[in-house]
């Protein structure tokens, strides 16, 4: 069953603007109702806060855009836990630290207001709680409740291994799978050619030799993904009756019909019915190892201290797309490239340091799946900014691509790839001010340093610290190209060449944004990690982004992780269940 932390349900039955109410102030706070607003992952967290004889008494989140399932535990827990503290100096909760923030900066606001001495509010408690040490035993203990991770449970579980338990660090199930779209490639033995060639076509667009591909761990992994999406639906995990072919490539795809946080759902239920264990709050910390064998994991909570005993364990933690350091020492042309995580915020490379630690093997590089790219996030309603139809150069003032790649669903990537692989960051879209609606938006962002104005595109360089020469004649080949009704240099379709003429001209940051990784440790195929001479490491499995470099170049695929992995994890399920039982 999943582990839940029972949170109080905080309502207001009124709604005010700033404070009514009255006359007592004990404990230095007025009473009444204030309301206030903080910055969370998606956008603004506007919060109630009611005092009632001088303490905080009520906190309700009012409005927010944070993400379903992900940013739930933290809506929750830390009002919950404010009001019981009597402070703001409570702990985030794991993988939702935005989210935390936000909340905390919003109630801030409305102690503000009541008169509160922020310092006294704000000043935390050094003391160091002593965790309880124990033990426990299970058959398989997975590290991560993803989407790989509860696949190779449930298959681990049909073919024979009874006591496992699931340990999540995050205060949710669900990892980098809840915030997907839950589309699964739905390839089998007679379309896999089709697949494959289009796969080697994505696979060749950043013009990277591509050093990492496996064809035959390819060919062994993904005709077999349409017998999973046909496995998952045997555990009632939800996906709409008709697959789709053509949306985002040349492939058939399977569509989880709630979307990625649905799809988490189903899973978790189906490993309640299957009798399997999650814990969420529970991070694994190192292997455990007898005479070379891994025999258990040690997990820590917010008051344990879990030392795990078992006959295989999992590494299902997800990839490093979270652990800037980690990505600047594995993926350097994504660190210097600004790029912005947008995926799970627990993916921090824990598995690959708890493997390596017993012999475990990483890739030399890893890569970042791009997602996609994004206006500097201080500006405010960015993403309503269409740079389609705008002029886009890097640090040098040069132009290096076409601006509307990212209008186009099978090239989604294609934009933020070029990106990292030009190498000269940081990039600026050019807007001028011919749309009033795109001006109020820039003009907006001027306070926060993100826009940039000048009345001449020479002009423009001094506050982005461009050559002038170099972006006045990237200028007038642009608007040459306009005037010809045609890119020859990139490409871009006619109907987004579109002409920069209005003076005054704005330019603005882009980063290229990213969401999963592309690396991990070596495996075979079945997920067996392996040591520097090439044998498995007996007792360690890894799966998912865990061991997922010989499937990729320095691009991706629409809707290819979510069949590949959970493919990977029913088929470790397997031979893990077969290595216990020899």
């Amino acid at each position: 069953m999943l582990k839940k932390i029972a949170c109080a349900v905080l309502a207001l039955s009124l709604v005010f603007t700033g404070c009514s109410g009255t006359s007592s102030s004990e404990g230095g706070l007025t009473d009444g109702t204030y309301t206030g607003t903080g910055r969370g992952r998606n956008g603004d967290i506007t919060v109630e806060v009611v005092v009632a004889k001088g303490a905080v008494s009520e906190i309700t989140v009012t409005d927010h855009t944070e993400t379903a399932g992900i940013a739930d535990p933290a809506l929750e827990k830390i009002p919950a836990e404010i009001i019981e503290a009597q402070s703001l100096a409570v702990d985030n909760v794991s993988g939702a630290t935005l989210t935390s923030n936000g909340i905390i900066e919003a109630v801030k606001a409305c102690l503000v207001d009541a008169g509160a001495d922020i310092d006294a509010w704000t000043k935390s408690d050094d003391t160091q709680v002593e965790k309880t040490a124990k033990s426990a035993d299970a058959d398989l203990v997975v590290v991560g409740a993803g989407l790989s991770g509860m696949s190779t449970a449930l298959s681990a579980k049909e073919n024979g291994v009874d006591n496992i338990v699931i340990i999540e660090k995050q205060a949710a199930a669900g990892g980098t799978t809840a915030l997907a779209g839950g589309i699964f490639i739905y390839v089998d033995d007679d379309t896999y050619d089709e697949f494959y060639d289009y796969w080697q076509e994505r696979m060749s667009v950043s013009g990277v030799e591509n050093k990492y591909f496996n064809k035959d761990r390819f060919a062994y992994i993904a005709p077999k993904t349409a017998e999973t999406v046909e496995w998952l639906k045997g555990k009632n995990v939800a996906f709409n009756d008709e697959t789709t072919y053509g949306s985002f490539g040349n492939y058939i795809m399977a569509w989880a019909t709630n979307g990625g946080r649905g799809l988490v759902q189903d899973l978790v239920k189906a490993c309640e019915d299957a009798g399997i264990t999650i814990i969420t709050d529970c991070k694994g910390t190192e292997l455990v190892t007898t005479e070379g064998k891994v025999t258990g994991v040690v997990a820590e909570t917010a008051d344990e201290i879990i030392t795990y005993t078992s006959k295989a364990v999992v590494l299902a933690s997800g990839g490093s797309g979270a652990n800037e350091e980690m990505t600047a020492e594995k993926s350097p042309k994504v660190a210097a490239a600004g790029t912005i995580n947008t995926g799970c915020a627990g993916n921090t490379g824990d598995g690959v340091v708890m493997a390596e630690a017993v012999g475990g093997v990483a890739y030399d590089e890893f890569f970042t799946s791009i997602a996609a790219q994004t206006i500097d996030p201080k500006v405010e309603n960015g993403d309503k900014l269409d740079f389609a139809s705008a002029l886009i150069v890097n640090g040098k003032g040069e132009r290096f691509v076409k601006e509307d790649a990212s209008d186009i669903t099978k090239e989604y990537d294609a934009l933020g790839s070029a990106m990292i692989q030009n190498g000269n960051a940081p990039y600026y879209v050019v807007f001028d001010s011919s749309n009033k609606d795109r001006v109020a938006i820039l003009e907006a962002g001027l306070e926060s340093g993100a826009v940039v104005k000048a009345d001449t595109i020479e002009e423009l360089r001094n506050s982005v610290g461009i050559d002038a020469a170099t972006l006045q004649a990237t200028y007038d080949a642009y608007e040459e190209a306009v005037a010809a009704g045609e890119d020859k240099e990139f490409g871009k379709a006619a109907d987004k060449l579109v002409a920069l003429e209005t003076a005054p001209y704005y330019a603005v940051q882009i980063f290229p944004t990213t969401f999963g990784s592309q690396g991990g440790v070596k495996t075979d195929f079945d997920g067996r990690v392996l040591d520097k001479d090439g044998n498995a490491i007996a007792g360690l499995y890894a799966v998912g982004e865990m061991s997922n470099r010989e499937y990729y170049n320095e691009n991706y695929v629409l809707a290819a992780s979510l069949g590949l992995y959970s493919t990977a994890g029913r088929l470790c399920g397997v031979a893990l269940a077969q290595d216990i039982a020899e």
